[in-house]
């Protein structure tokens, strides 16, 4: 399983639209560099977005984490988040796969769901903590409860293989299906093989096909043989059913 990130500026744009930065967002450079000396976290949380995008200021790297650990070790969850993503990649701090889980943690404590996936597969490929797959799945499942479709994949494959859970392949499908549905390629090839072989309940070969299609759509890698080896398995009519299922099946209105 390989872990994958949240782009930098995507979790600040992320972080950034809620309305407790928004606050910040109105002050002046100046405005918001005082309240930061004074020890606001909210606004070392701001500076440190200045800081990282260059926003009317030279970008500097080094400023942005010094920043935001301050606000990190104010308790302040998005900058905690901050801190964590520039200790795993190396961005203006030296790379520290250790120093990442452990901020990572903390602001998955607090419900940042990219830290809570990203901590999972930490200890499931044991990069940073030692490799441990019950604690993995602990935080797997927690990501996947907030709806996050990377982690529903992962959870999925924990339970397809017993991966720090008991195995359970009708678990594994549902977990494949919901993250299917948000248009996770992966996962809607993992759920057309659920229906196609029945692991997770009793097979249907016109929701495996359409699954299929819509992984084709996607662009998923390997798809399109997929598609192909499914073909050999079901009749024209099937297929007619299948291409006419296929385009509600991701984000469905019901």
């Amino acid at each position: 399983m390989n872990r994958t990130w949240v782009a930098w500026l995507g979790a600040l744009a992320l972080f950034g639209a809620a309305p407790v930065v928004a606050q910040t967002a109105q002050m002046t450079f100046a405005q918001t560099q005082q309240a930061a000396q004074r020890g606001d976290a909210k606004a070392q949380y701001r500076l440190g977005v200045i800081y990282d995008s260059g926003e009317g200021v030279a970008a500097d790297p080094r400023k942005a984490f010094d920043w935001f650990q301050r606000a990190a070790m104010q308790g302040l969850p998005e900058a905690q988040y901050n801190v964590a993503v520039m200790y795993d990649e190396g961005q203006g701090v030296a790379q520290s796969f250790v120093m990442a889980a452990n901020w990572y943690n903390a602001a998955a404590e607090q419900g940042v769901v990219e830290a809570q996936y990203n901590l999972g597969m930490m200890y499931a490929q044991g990069q940073g903590p030692a490799q441990d797959d019950a604690t993995a799945a602990y935080w797997l499942y927690k990501a996947a409860n907030q709806g996050y479709a990377p982690a529903q994949y992962n959870i999925g494959l924990s339970y397809l293989n017993g991966a720090g859970v008991a195995v359970d392949p009708l678990t594994a499908c549902h977990w494949f299906l919901m993250a299917a549905r948000q248009g996770d390629g992966e996962s809607q090839i993992e759920i057309a093989k659920c229906y196609e072989t029945g692991r997770g309940g009793a097979r249907d070969p016109v929701k495996a096909y359409a699954w299929a299609l819509v992984a084709v759509e996607t662009g998923q890698d390997g798809s399109g043989a997929y598609l192909e080896g499914l073909g050999a398995t079901v009749n024209d009519k099937q297929k007619n059913l299948a291409i006419n299922m296929a385009s509600g099946l991701v984000n469905p209105a019901s």
